[in-house]
């Protein structure tokens, strides 16, 4: 059985790519890929309607990572 710590994630900015020309025409501002200071875990995030939104649930990021891996 896995045990997971839950917390707060404190992110910050590890890199800041250039939104595509599509992405710009569905409305993404900007784009940064943040990662938490205490798990490590990395997170896209994108700039929409002036403000920051995470591009995916944690849950449903951490299963898209196993995925990927």
């Amino acid at each position: 059985m896995e045990h997971r710590h839950k917390h707060k994630h404190e992110y910050e900015t590890t890199y800041r790519p250039s939104p595509a020309s599509k992405a710009r025409g569905l409305g993404i501002e900007a784009a940064e890929i943040r990662k938490c200071k205490t798990c490590q875990q990395e997170m896209p995030f994108v700039f929409v309607k002036n403000e920051w939104f995470p591009l995916f649930e944690d849950q449903a990021f951490e299963e898209q990572g196993i995925l990927l891996s």
